[in-house]
């Protein structure tokens, strides 16, 4: 298994002026896995059906909502901690309008965190899929 990537390159958004470009690597997905699968993927690995995983994975989020919403991190061992975050402008008086916006961090946990060691990864670059529309594109203008 390889994470996919592929090159971009990009201006640095803070002196557009200069117009030095600087390549940087960008993850591209292989797909996606749903719910669905990984439930039944879960219960193939263990006693439970597919629909009680459904079932818990179901109830955990709404349990999670409802720590975050009083304020809680919530903590899940290996998988890492959800925190509600604020985000805002700074401002000269100090008032509760000061919020702009919460948003959902999380932090992975060491079993999540182990995974994506470096050393533990193989790399594969591929087109960007910029590249490739454009490339397909071209070969539909030839026709």
């Amino acid at each position: 298994m390889a994470i996919n990537y592929c090159v971009v390159g990009m201006q640095n958004p803070l002196d557009r002026e200069s117009g030095e470009i600087k390549y940087y690597p960008k993850a591209q997905a292989t797909g996606s896995v749903g719910i669905n699968e990984l439930a039944e993927e879960i219960s193939y690995a263990t006693t439970l059906t597919d629909g009680d995983v459904l079932n818990v994975i179901r109830a955990l989020v709404k349990r999670i909502n409802l720590h975050i919403a009083n304020g809680q991190i919530v903590k899940l061992e290996n998988l890492g901690s959800f925190q509600a975050q604020l985000q805002s402008h700074g401002s000269a008086t100090d008032s509760p309008s000061l919020i702009r916006k919460v948003s959902l961090q999380f932090r992975p946990g060491i079993g999540l965190k182990g995974q994506l060691n470096k050393s533990n990864l193989t790399f594969h670059k591929v087109p960007s899929l910029k590249s490739l529309k454009k490339q397909k594109e071209d070969e539909g203008g030839l026709m």
